[in-house]
């Protein structure tokens, strides 16, 4: 195979990125509604958006550095060939 014709991110990597993103994103959102529901005066059922970030957080770190495994061994493949 020649270096034009390098294959892309897999569809595992790719499905990796996206759900790191969504669960990072979810959790960034769950932050800035407590926040601005706590800076309102709510004080009704805001339990459940302080501890999304408290788990998802963690996973979408998990999943990135899975993702960047991946990343780093395709590359190493690659460029043994």
């Amino acid at each position: 195979m020649t270096k034009s014709e390098r294959p892309g991110p897999s569809r595992l990597e790719t499905t990796l990125a996206y759900m790191g993103a969504g669960i990072i994103g979810l959790s960034l959102v769950s932050i800035m509604i407590t926040l601005v529901a706590s800076y309102l005066g709510s004080t009704s059922n805001l339990a459940i958006f302080a501890q999304i970030p408290l788990l998802g957080l963690p996973a979408g770190f998990v999943l990135i550095m899975v993702l960047l495994g991946l990343a780093l061994r395709r590359k190493g493949r690659e460029n043994k060939k």
